[in-house]
């Protein structure tokens, strides 16, 4: 058995799929298998992956059904000891699951480790997201909505994955809510280092699509807190409905919100695509709209940053 599986879930992955799969074929850790879960696609996508000749990579193919449907289909595939995810449209470093296979031999208390990545464009890359690194802050940023770890370049032990029962099909953000349940049976880390480049680009996402997400992130994140205080399972239906009957003031603040979030994440598209100028206003309108998050990313962009300086600073004197 290989010590790890890599998986993979694609829908209509051209133009970007060639690029994400070389980067796994080409990394120096070479004991995995790749597996990847077709979930309907109807573009060029299947024709690209039939053509694969890698004798470590394996397609599986079902109707459109859903990431999460989509990854528990190829968790039922996957023999690896651990498991690592990779988007169908991002880029993994060449030494990406080398070190994060040994971080978890050297941490046998984690149970998934993630790492720093920088946003992808056509024009190049841009700097790091600066991802807290301790599960105590990684755990605090995932609860309160914010992102502590990027599932596109996660590794975790399959056992721990099969023991919390896989992915829930909660809509669009299944990988939140299995990241926060794996954090509550293990610890969590990040390795303080970019292993992994994630796409942005223009048709990536739009307003409805990140209302979706903030609104699937929010029922996990409800579904963690209740589990963890012993309170009923409220089901995305109920939970759907009281945010709607929500009083129009708070409604049209997250609107707000909302729309900031997207052109700040539109911003990084028109930034690395070649459009600096664009991007720039953009990310001055979505300051506009939203001062409070613009402060509060300065704010743990700049703690973090202290904290890795005085941990250096710890280590010189030792």
């Amino acid at each position: 058995m290989p010590k790890v599986s890599v998986l993979m879930t694609v829908y209509n992955g051209m133009p970007y799929l060639p690029a994400a799969v070389e980067s796994v074929l080409a990394q120096s850790f070479d004991d995995f298998e790749f597996v990847i879960v077709d979930d309907g696609s109807n573009d060029e996508t299947p024709a690209y992956l039939a053509s694969l000749t890698d004798p470590r990579v394996r397609v599986y193919e079902q109707e459109n059904q859903g990431t999460a449907v989509a990854a528990n289909h190829g968790l039922q595939h996957c023999t690896g000891e651990l498991i690592a995810r990779m988007d169908s449209d991002d880029v993994s470093l060449p030494h990406r699951l080398a070190t994060q296979v040994e971080f978890l031999h050297d941490h046998p208390e984690v149970g998934l480790v993630g790492a720093q990545m920088v946003p992808l464009g056509d024009a190049g890359a841009g700097p790091s997201l600066n991802l807290p690194t301790t599960h105590e802050t990684i755990f605090a940023a995932m609860m309160e909505g914010r992102h502590g770890l990027a599932h596109a370049c996660i590794l975790l032990r399959a056992d721990l994955l099969k023991q919390i029962g896989g992915y829930w099909s909660v809509p669009l953000q299944d990988a939140w809510d299995m990241m926060i349940r794996i954090g509550e049976v293990s610890e969590l880390a990040n390795i303080d280092e970019v292993l992994h480049q994630y796409r942005v680009h223009l048709g990536s996402l739009n307003g409805k699509g990140m209302r979706r997400m903030r609104l699937s992130i929010d029922y996990a994140r409800e579904r963690a807190r209740r589990r963890q205080q012993g309170e009923p399972e409220v089901s995305h239906e109920q939970f759907t409905a009281e945010r709607n009957s929500r009083p129009l003031l708070a409604r049209t603040a997250e609107a707000i919100d909302l729309h900031s979030r997207c052109q700040y994440r539109l911003a990084l598209a028109e930034l690395y695509g070649g459009r600096a100028m664009r991007g720039y206003l953009r990310i001055g309108w979505a300051a506009f709209l939203a001062p409070r998050l613009t402060l509060q990313r300065v704010g743990r962009i700049l703690h973090e940053r202290l904290l890795k300086k005085k941990t250096k600073q710890l280590v010189g004197v030792r």
